[in-house]
């Protein structure tokens, strides 16, 4: 059940929420269950936040910062995440069904038996994700960073992966993919693949199980990144105040 102290205080704009969060930086705020449909959310600082099981059914999350929030069974439909930043989120058993998550940062978040199903990642960054079970029918991959990123037993119907960077990402036990779908990507080196794509892969796209050559733009993106990466084990709770102060 949400607090609902904490609920007023959102309800009243996310300049005032924001503030709040700048003043009591300690308190992590408790949402759960909490009716967030169609709620104006653009730029919030959720950093931690207790959303479990609640409604944000086409809320708009621009560029939100949701950094280690709690989104378990979080019903996301139709939501608009685009640029929003999820590093280590647990979304485990979300209902992204339509939502917007282009060029959204999952990167360490969790997505077992998450619902992607329509959904929009185009150019999102899915680093060391957990998509296992996930459901991606019909997901829109396109230009997605999918590197070191689990997809064992995900359902990939119909998923578009043009251009995906699938680099060490893992794909064993994938559902309904194709040697098609898998001639789409950028690059499949170091994938884990079930032995009867890799056969069709090694036989009629073997560049693609190749590293990348040096200078290539895949390689480029990843080496930039991971540096990044290596210092950014979580966010830092100044880092969180000065971002605050500066919105």
């Amino acid at each position: 059940m949400f607090n609902p102290e904490h609920l007023a205080i959102l309800k009243q704009g996310v300049k005032v929420w924001n503030n709040w969060r700048t003043e009591k930086p300690n308190i992590r705020p408790d949402l759960r269950t909490a009716d967030l449909f169609r709620f104006h959310l653009k730029g919030a600082f959720l950093l931690g936040v207790n959303l479990e099981g609640a409604s944000l059914v086409a809320a708009n999350l621009e560029g939100s910062i949701l950094w280690r929030a709690n989104l378990k069974k979080t019903d996301l439909k139709t939501a608009n995440l685009e640029e929003a930043d999820l590093f280590e989120a647990n979304l485990n058993g979300a209902d992204l069904l339509k939502a917007n998550l282009k060029r959204a940062d999952l990167t360490h978040a969790t997505l077992e038996q998450a619902i992607h199903a329509r959904a929009n990642l185009e150019w999102a960054k899915l680093w060391r994700t957990d998509l296992m079970v996930a459901d991606l029918y019909q997901a829109k991959l396109e230009k997605a960073s999918l590197y070191g990123a689990n997809l064992e037993k995900a359902d990939l119907l119909e998923a578009s992966i043009n251009r995906a960077i699938l680099l060490q990402t893992r794909l064993k036990g994938a559902l309904h993919l194709s040697i098609k779908q898998l001639s789409q990507a950028t690059t499949l080196h170091k994938a884990e693949l079930d032995n009867d794509l890799r056969e069709q892969v090694e036989k009629d796209y073997p560049n693609l199980l190749k590293r990348p050559e040096p200078g290539n733009k895949t390689v480029d993106y990843i080496v930039r990144h991971e540096a990044v990466q290596k210092m950014r084990v979580g966010p830092s709770e100044s880092a969180f105040r000065s971002r605050l102060q500066t919105t």
